[in-house]
């Protein structure tokens, strides 16, 4: 069985779960305008995904999704609704995380944004203490599944691709890691994730 000395994890619907549909309800609801007309107007597109690398503002973030979506909503009640996709860990994730640092390191790499980040860390502070580093997209600039992003993490580890493997919900997060010879979990759900986790020899 090949041995890994570092689990990447993906964050969102990984360890914990997540749904823009809740910003999207909040941000009706704030505004007057009608849920499905919000959803249909947002797109995870170039411009969301400048946000995510910090190439944009959180001003300027806000001035285009309102103009988008044709919101008027104070800075203050935007930043709740872009935050309220957060919800629960999954059952279970403390003690899984438990278990696997037991033998292996444990880091992060998440796309995420400075209005989400002052958020989700305070959140989700009792679990995240498990993992050594968290490399957010807007912290180093690149998002996945732009290979920068992978060889930011594999560099502060000094590790070989072959020496990790990368968790992840999204599967061209995963198809990224996988060309740049990091062995992959795509995770579908919390069982089949364990599952798998035990089938590579790393939980026993």
């Amino acid at each position: 069985m090949k041995k890994y000395e570092t689990i990447i994890f993906d964050l969102g619907k990984v360890v914990f779960d997540l749904s823009f549909d809740r910003t999207f309800q909040f941000w009706a609801t704030a505004s007057g305008n009608h849920f499905d007309d919000i959803k249909s107007k947002f797109h995870f597109d170039e411009f969301f995904d400048k946000f995510e690398r910090s190439e944009i503002s959180p001003e300027q973030f806000r001035t285009e999704i309102s103009q988008r979506l044709s919101l008027k909503l104070i800075d203050e009640d935007f930043d709740k609704g872009w935050c309220d996709l957060y919800l629960d860990t999954y059952n279970g994730i403390d003690k899984l995380l438990t278990n696997l640092k037991r033998n292996h390191k444990l880091v992060a790499l998440t796309n995420t944004n400075i209005i989400h980040d002052r958020v989700w860390k305070v959140k989700y502070a009792d679990t995240l203490r498990h993992f050594e580093k968290i490399f957010c997209s807007h912290e180093i600039k690149t998002i996945k599944p732009e290979k920068k992003a992978y060889q930011i993490v594999l560099d502060y580890l000094q590790l070989k691709p072959q020496q990790a493997i990368f968790l992840d919900d999204n599967i061209d997060n995963i198809k990224a890691a996988a060309e740049l010879g990091i062995s992959t979990i795509w995770v579908t759900s919390q069982l089949q994730m364990i599952d798998q986790l035990r089938k590579n020899g790393l939980l026993y």
